[in-house]
């Protein structure tokens, strides 16, 4: 009865941050599809015009290489792997589900609002398709997001629990600017992308501890 509790308070808690982040969704995403119509919003050319003036060479391949780790054959390829492994029921289902429930917020709002990317001459690598939000942003908190909770859950190696978490942590958080850095992404598609992604996550926390407690 006891972890019962605790199990509802946390949910509540996480339900309470999951709505604040789909709130400053909302807000950002009146801004720019309302507000600006779709135009970029004065923060979105002075944090942009800050990422390329740290452009060099040695940078961009590196970010370039960052960048592609939220793409959508590479998460795919991931989770296929996950997928096939004999722990598939405490990674690869729940990465998979998340990764996909992730898509299925981003994708309609890319076709709602029609954003444009920014100048093409501008790209450090091919993207095609609408600007807003941001689907990497959204991907990355998502997977690596639930990697480290599950790492942290599952995974009986110290040591390497000890170098994954960090790892997945650092690409949660730099892969969305990332997509700025390279060119194809305004500042506010990334920062919708966060939002939209904390959510998902929380969400997907939630029911996994919700199964787990069943069990």
């Amino acid at each position: 009865m006891e972890r019962r509790m605790i199990l509802k308070k946390k949910c509540r808690i996480m339900g309470a941050i999951a709505a604040v982040l789909v709130i400053m969704a909302a807000f950002i995403t009146y801004q720019v599809g309302v507000a600006y119509g779709t135009e970029p919003l004065p923060l979105d050319l002075s944090i942009q015009k800050a990422f390329f003036a740290l452009r060099g060479q040695l940078l961009n391949a590196m970010v370039v290489v960052i960048t592609h780790l939220s793409d959508t054959v590479t998460i795919v390829a991931f989770c296929a792997v996950l997928l096939v492994l004999p722990n598939r029921k405490q990674y690869g289902i729940p990465l998979s589900l998340a990764a996909l429930g992730g898509v299925a917020v981003y994708k309609p709002m890319k076709h709602i609002f029609l954003r444009a990317r920014p100048d093409a001459a501008l790209h450090l690598v091919e993207q095609g398709g609408y600007s807003f939000p941001s689907g990497h942003s959204v991907t990355s908190v998502v997977f690596y997001g639930l990697l480290i909770y599950l790492l942290a859950r599952h995974c009986k190696n110290e040591k390497l629990r000890k170098i994954l978490i960090p790892v997945c942590g650092f690409l949660a958080l730099v892969i969305g600017p990332s997509r700025v850095y390279v060119g194809v992404h305004w500042p506010t598609d990334v920062l919708a992308g966060w939002c939209i992604g904390g959510a998902v996550l929380l969400v997907a926390i939630c029911i996994l501890e919700r199964i787990e407690s069943k069990k």
